[in-house]
């Protein structure tokens, strides 16, 4: 009887194989090939694994469920703590640009999560059908195709546009640094002898020479650079810098044509927090002086308190002083707490509130948005008086020359009176630029902590980009749909292969998949957290307009754009499981193994024709002494 080729390969008969006994990388019993008579046939004939309807249903199932039971969970908690309606979501007013509500936004995280929810259990269901009813070589091709399709998109809209994010430009980078070099360059004022830079700051009159210098040319560039609009309707440029202003109509809410103006300083805002003051007693070291004072004890290790009031030196000069709270209401009416300022040594600060001074000097000084006051005649804020902290910089720019003087007068006054004392634990100068023309705008943050033992220390300069205007959500939101779909990839890859298989089989690889979808799950979330804190900007003269508020939008932003670079590196990780099928990657390590194990599965290659090879390879090295001698 003729013996098989696999047999006179090694010598003596082989054993047919046996199909239902289990597979060495698989927990489940081997089914056998279906036999087909059509041409197509090979594209059902295939060996999958034997596993029971109550589990195939599971897989089909337990990952559709659980991606509907986050996006529902999900959606239920943002919208309750942010919008005030767990189950419809709300709906406010927003800024676009500066302080101009021109728009709703609508936000129902609910609604969004379900339907990128529906999108990805679609996409898993045409995946569970091609990988449990065709052929391997057919899923292997619809797993990589749809990995890279997958991949691709993702980075079209990170890479590609304003979709998801604006760092990814060049313009927006090229902003940022304008934006250092402004109020990073050396201070000028009154012709110091040594160059000091922010960072260089070491006492308190340095902040104020900061705040004199590069501050002064940042803030004022914007109104001292226009026409006033009684010379040239509509205003323009004189001699633009970087900065210029939007100012065009003072009192008008019709849309100006914003491409002429490059840059639009919204606002400046300098706020001050404090420790709470304790009885102590003061004495010198001679005993020359000695006094029962209100005055700083021993720094808590906490969030520092707010006092409830400044020298009264400062109602003899024309300034009023405010303490707000650290939290705020956002653009749905909901009280929100700010997000906490980390100093250098872990200290935690306020991230909103504290020690607000506004300038009383004159009744038109009060910046409320270009709103007219019934008691004068013309438009409050054309002097550019500070207000609640702030200098409202897109409205006093009706006149640039007083509005200089206001600011030089304002700081001056805070140097000379100690609005920076003893009891001053953090100043943060926070700001809002536009850039109208790549429709991106700038949170930027320059904040000095003066420590109990006296030291000044300047933390990192921030500014955070993000997009503009601000936009309403979509509906439909890709890596949300993205994360969900991986989400229901993975556990029905867990339900099919069983826990031993997964994750000690398949490797670390699987890992990655898991931190990719995590993480395109938080980007969902911290997307809607942004929109969340978003602060209340109430041009009414009876409300406060406050600017202090903007540091949690701006960390929430920061966080979601270091999220998204972790994603998009876990999604291009995720490739690394399909370079075991390239070709160079079998010669290279004990990759070698593995490619000889999967050929030895493929349905092309028979057990015997590897057999071959490897005898020949191995008669071929056992040669190689003979032939070389």
């Amino acid at each position: 009887m003729e013996r098989s080729h696999s047999a006179r390969v090694s010598g003596r008969p082989q054993p047919a194989p046996t199909f239902g006994a289990r597979a060495k990388d698989s927990p489940h019993p081997v089914s056998p090939p279906r036999r087909t008579d059509s041409r197509l046939g090979w594209l059902l004939d295939h060996r999958r694994p034997v596993i029971t309807n109550r589990r195939r249903y599971m897989a089909l199932g337990l990952p559709i469920a659980a991606v509907f039971l986050s996006a529902i969970i999900g959606g239920l908690v943002i919208n309750q703590a942010y919008a005030g309606d767990a189950w419809h979501g709300g709906e406010g007013t927003i800024p676009k640009g500066g302080f101009r509500p021109t728009a709703k936004i609508k936000m129902n995280v609910l609604e969004q999560g379900t339907i990128c929810a529906a999108v990805a259990s679609g996409m898993a269901l045409v995946r569970f059908g091609v990988r449990n009813y065709t052929h391997p070589r057919l899923y292997g091709v619809f797993s990589f195709v749809s990995y890279v399709t997958l991949l691709v998109v993702l980075l079209g809209q990170v890479y590609g546009g304003y979709s998801i994010t604006v760092i990814t430009n060049s313009q927006a980078n090229a902003f940022a640094n304008q934006i250092y070099s402004f109020l990073g360059n050396t201070f000028n004022y009154q012709d110091e002898r040594f160059a000091t830079t922010f960072q260089d700051i070491i006492q308190v009159s340095d902040f104020w020479a900061f705040m004199q210098g590069p501050v002064h040319d940042f803030l004022l560039g914007s109104a001292l650079n226009n026409q006033h609009p009684a010379d040239r309707a509509p205003q323009r440029p004189i001699n633009a810098p970087a900065m210029t202003s939007l100012q065009t109509n003072a009192v008008s809410d019709v849309e100006e044509d914003l491409g002429v103006f490059p840059w639009i300083v919204s606002y400046c805002n300098l706020r001050a927090v404090v420790r709470e003051p304790k009885d102590i007693r003061v004495a010198s070291l001679l005993g020359q002086r000695v006094a029962d004072l209100a005055f700083t004890g021993p720094y808590v290790q906490h969030k520092s308190q707010i006092r409830s009031g400044m020298p009264a030196l400062f109602a003899s000069h024309n300034f009023t002083v405010e303490a707000m709270p650290s939290s705020f209401e956002n653009v749905f009416g909901q009280t929100i707490d700010s997000w906490d300022v980390v100093g250098s040594t872990g200290i935690r600060y306020p991230g909103a509130g504290g020690i607000l001074v506004t300038d009383v000097t004159y009744p038109e000084c009060f910046s409320w948005n270009g709103t007219v006051h019934a008691s004068v005649d013309h438009v409050e804020g054309v002097h550019g008086c500070i207000y609640q902290g702030s200098w409202i910089a897109e409205w006093a720019a009706y006149n640039g020359t007083q509005f200089q003087l206001s600011y030089e007068r304002e700081i001056n006054a805070l140097s000379l009176h100690h609005a920076v004392d003893a009891d001053t634990a953090l100043v943060q100068l926070g700001c809002n630029v536009l850039n109208t023309l790549e429709e991106i705008q700038a949170y930027v943050f320059y904040t000095i902590e003066f420590m109990p033992s006296g030291q000044v220390a300047p933390m990192e300069p921030r500014v955070v980009l993000a997009g503009y205007p601000f936009e309403t959500p979509p509906v439909v939101w890709y890596p949300a749909i993205l994360g969900f779909y991986i989400l229901c990839e993975e556990l029905q890859d867990l339900i099919f292969e069983g826990w031993t298989s997964y994750y000690f089989q398949a490797g670390w690889l699987n890992v990655f998949d898991w931190l990719a979808s995590i993480s395109l799950f938080a980007l969902w979330v911290c997307d809607h957290v942004y929109h969340g804190v978003m602060p209340e900007l109430n041009r009414s003269p009876d409300a406060r307009m406050r600017t202090d508020t903007f540091w949690t939008l701006a960390l929430v932003q920061s966080y979601f754009q270091t999220i998204l670079g972790m994603a998009c590196f876990f999604m291009v990780i995720k490739g690394l499981k399909f370079t075991k099928n390239v070709p160079i990657m079998c010669n290279i390590g004990v990759a070698a193994i593995e490619c000889h194990a999967s050929a030895s599965r493929a349905p092309w290659l028979s057990q015997s024709s590897v057999m071959v090879r490897q005898s020949s390879v191995i008669t071929y090295l056992q040669e190689i002494p003979s032939r070389t001698l």
